[in-house]
């Protein structure tokens, strides 16, 4: 069965529209498609709108966010049994407060860039966020993020590609980094359980310097925090490479922690229109679990 359960749009850090994940799932037989943006629902939302005309498919609501573990950026996918134009105040609030962290974020990246003489505004990242791949402007601009700062640096002509602007200017301890406010685990969690949705670890491997007891503490706290699952089917080698001897450990002890602890798989490519891939293949049985747990919240 081919599913994608973490997939981006223009409304954060993707290049395609809603409308054109939408089509590629329905002509390519994805069976069950979840727009996942960082930090806002309104990919998710206008897929829910548009669904009708354009995907005969399984759509699920979601969003993916951060939070600190362990000293780690770890990602979570919430995925949601409401509509998400009903969820609590207090979520929608801490939306909210992280929208506006990285709007000050990125204008103290671009502030760095202008003290190191780099030909960057503010209004370039707004005009950068606001276009699809084919260079049209979409919609409203929900969420700025540093591969936006990414793609204007490349095409000023600063760094050749995602990697390079990364590893000089966007990661931490990189010349134009600044940090901004990510809840806790605590925070998170409870206000995605509370509007009837589940939370899954995205991406497990990516993101902890290939350290397996890095991997079996975030695994434990999570755990102890009330996750529901992991992105167990996902393509490292597409988007966040990690070497094979830490690849088959670390699957050996998710499998292990999985089972143990009665969790859900799920299945996402991570497609952002440059990278990842949309579509991933997911055993029936684990697709069963977490939709029928889903339906049930």
């Amino acid at each position: 069965m081919k599913i994608d359960l973490h997939v981006h749009s223009t409304h954060s850090d993707g290049t395609w529209s809603v409308s054109n994940l939408l089509k590629y799932a329905e002509k390519n037989n994805i069976s069950a498609l979840c727009v996942t943006d960082h930090d806002n629902f309104s990919g998710s939302i206008e897929a829910q709108k548009i669904k009708k005309e354009i995907y005969s498919g399984i759509l699920i609501s979601g969003i993916e966010l951060s939070t600190l573990i362990e000293g780690f950026t770890v990602h979570l996918l919430a995925y949601f049994n409401i509509k998400l134009e009903n969820v609590s105040i207090d979520l929608k609030q801490l939306l909210t407060e992280i929208k506006y962290s990285r709007v000050n974020r990125m204008k103290k990246m671009i502030n760095n860039a202008q003290k190191l003489g780099i030909d960057i505004s503010y209004e370039d990242i707004l005009a950068e966020a606001s276009k699809d791949i084919d260079g049209k402007s979409t919609q409203p601009i929900d969420i700025l993020s540093r591969p936006h700062l990414a793609r204007v640096l490349i095409e000023k002509g600063y760094v050749q590609n995602f990697e390079k602007a990364f590893d000089i200017y966007l990661n931490e301890g990189g010349s134009l980094y600044a940090s901004r406010y990510t809840p806790t685990a605590d925070e998170i969690i409870p206000l995605i359980k509370k509007n009837r949705g589940l939370v899954i670890w995205a991406h497990p491997m990516h993101g902890l310097k290939e350290n397996m007891v890095s991997l079996t503490n975030v695994a434990m706290t999570l755990l102890h925090h009330g996750i529901d699952g992991v992105e167990r089917y996902y393509n490292y080698e597409d988007k966040y490479p990690i070497s094979q001897n830490f690849e088959s450990k670390g699957n050996k002890f998710l499998d292990k922690f999985l089972l143990e602890n009665d969790l859900l798989k799920t299945s996402g490519g991570d497609f952002h229109g440059n990278v990842g891939q949309l579509g991933m293949d997911i055993d029936q049985k684990d697709w069963d679990l977490f939709y029928s747990k889903l339906l049930s919240l």
